[in-house]
């Protein structure tokens, strides 16, 4: 009788064993079911449009961060980086607790005056990659409908008082302001591991920095991944009423009433680009609502949002990339990773599903980078002047390791915006810019749109 007893006892103590497992394998598989992680995302996280035209969106500064930095450095302009003593992220911390406390002033209205302040050793320069509202933070005017723009900020010694400078118009504006201190900026930006004697040229869209001389620019890896098709229909069009067609091509449409679809790429190919369409009859928002709207569509992705900022913003579109280590990457060449379309019929949200999800401890290669002023006279060769040119940056290209296959390589190379396209130098001199700058005078002689 003992022998049968502790027999049973084996069998009691393994049959809960087998339950325990059971459950947490059960648990695991429900809490990692793409249909589950979304609905926690739209229950939990999402923020509707009302909070953030209200300014309350949580990664509205995040979004919205300057992404280049500049000082002064043995008599030079230096474009600043540092990886450790990030100097945007420093001056966002501090410029989300200032606040307005006298109106707006125009101070500078001409390229001479202007180019002086470019040119001061007086100012630290925090630079959006294109123009932003005022009223986007209406913390810093004391006009919530203010509709002038501007793209850059000098820092000056003094923590009362904050510039903004548009390089299209040559305006710098001053305002008062009091909760700021930028100390440990100007810190920063001395002690900076990074500084890269430029020129700041003024190319058709403002200032862009051309490098003086050749710099070695690091390659970078990254494991990533891709959230499944399912994720998005999900979040972006729920889990009821939604029904499908797929064309030839392979890609499927997910609908879900009238109004509401989403492209999604065929499974299977190496095509991770989506299209969400909302369609309503409306007017196009403001500048100031386009740049709110698009925080919204991007939050309602669901796509990480960490190193996702603010590029670009042309009529009625707003783009956003990725930065590593400062620099924008360009996905499949040079498409952006969001990009949100308001028209009056409907708003069109293009994006990537791509996700940088483990980075490479760096292997010590590097790509060097011919100075700014050699790429532009190469290109002026093929037939791009320099007066086509609206900016030029460096941006990383996305190269597939064979060694992995989900292993990629950031190519630094240099990119180029003209005829309002970006595209690589390489794939620039690959063009019929004859056929370009036909378009584009017929455009400018209303002969095309």
């Amino acid at each position: 009788m003992k022998f049968k007893f502790k027999f049973g006892e084996f069998f009691l103590g393994l049959g809960t064993l087998i339950v325990i497992v059971l459950s947490i394998v059960l648990w695991i598989f429900i809490m990692t079911s793409d249909q589950r992680f979304s609905n926690i995302g739209q229950n939990q996280s999402n923020t509707t449009k009302e909070q953030v035209r209200n300014r309350s969106a949580k990664s509205l500064y995040d979004l919205y961060i300057p992404t280049t930095s500049f000082g002064f450095s043995d008599g030079n302009v230096c474009q600043l980086y540092d990886s450790k003593n990030n100097l945007t992220l420093e001056f966002t911390k501090e410029i989300k607790k200032a606040n307005a406390v006298d109106r707006i002033k125009k101070i500078v209205k001409t390229k001479v005056k202007y180019e002086e302040y470019l040119n001061s050793p007086k100012y630290v320069q925090l630079v959006y990659p294109d123009e932003i509202t005022f009223s986007l933070f209406n913390r810093l005017n004391n006009l919530s409908t203010n509709k002038r723009e501007f793209n850059r900020f000098f820092v000056s010694n003094s923590n009362h008082w904050i510039y903004f400078g548009n390089d299209q118009t040559n305006e710098i504006y001053q305002v008062k302001i009091n909760g700021a201190n930028f100390n440990k900026l100007r810190k920063y930006a001395q002690n900076a591991k990074s500084k890269n004697p430029v020129r700041l040229v003024r190319l058709k869209e403002g200032y862009s920095p051309f490098y003086s001389k050749a710099i070695n620019s690091k390659v970078y890896s990254y494991l990533i991944d891709h959230q499944s098709y399912s994720y998005f229909v999900s979040r972006l069009l729920g889990t009821s009423g939604v029904t499908s067609k797929t064309n030839k091509d392979g890609q499927t449409v997910y609908l879900l009433n009238y109004y509401t679809r989403l492209k999604v790429p065929e499974p299977k190919s190496s095509n991770h680009n989506y299209m969400y369409t909302h369609f309503e009859k409306n007017k196009i928002p403001s500048a100031t609502n386009r740049l709110l709207d698009s925080v919204y569509y991007v939050h309602q992705l669901g796509l990480t949002e960490q190193d996702l900022h603010f590029f670009d913003a042309d009529g009625s579109d707003v783009g956003y990339l990725n930065y590593i280590e400062g620099i924008p990457v360009f996905l499949n060449q040079h498409d952006m990773q969001v990009k949100t379309t308001f028209s009056t019929d409907s708003i069109n949200v293009a994006f990537n599903s791509i996700n940088f999800q483990i980075p490479i401890p760096f292997d010590g290669q590097t790509k060097e980078l011919k100075p700014t002023n050699d790429v532009i006279e190469e290109l002026s060769a093929h037939g791009l002047k320099e007066d086509d040119i609206q900016r030029i940056i460096v941006g990383f290209k996305m190269e597939k390791d064979n060694s992995h296959h989900s292993l990629i390589n950031l190519i630094p190379t240099y990119y180029v915006k003209a005829y309002d396209e970006w595209k690589s130098v390489g794939e620039w001199e690959k063009q019929d810019l004859v056929a370009y700058r036909k378009f584009n005078e017929s455009v400018d002689n209303g002969g095309g749109k």
